[in-house]
């Protein structure tokens, strides 16, 4: 009975396992291809020129678009912070 118990809970942690690692690829590709994620959500838009921040399972996404000309699309963790860089 324990064996089948611990089988169980095996399967359910590698399948939550795999729905993250196809999440964060898919995302990752994604920005890398300088494209908006999909499996996240939209938390936050600043005042610079159209700047959107965006949360998924365990990481972030800021996809620069500032009036100065700084475009750009950044993946990382959670605690990735806003990035105030000029273009020069």
């Amino acid at each position: 009975m324990k064996n089948k118990v611990i089988k169980k809970v095996a399967i359910i942690l590698g399948i939550i396992i795999l729905v993250w690692v196809i999440f964060f690829t898919t995302d990752y590709i994604r920005v890398k291809n300088n494209k908006t994620p999909i499996f996240c959500i939209n938390i936050n838009g600043y005042d610079d020129g159209g700047t959107q921040e965006y949360l998924g399972l365990g990481y972030k996404v800021i996809d620069y678009n500032r009036m100065d000309g700084y475009d750009d699309i950044k993946i990382g963790t959670w605690s990735m912070g806003y990035e105030v860089k000029t273009n020069d």
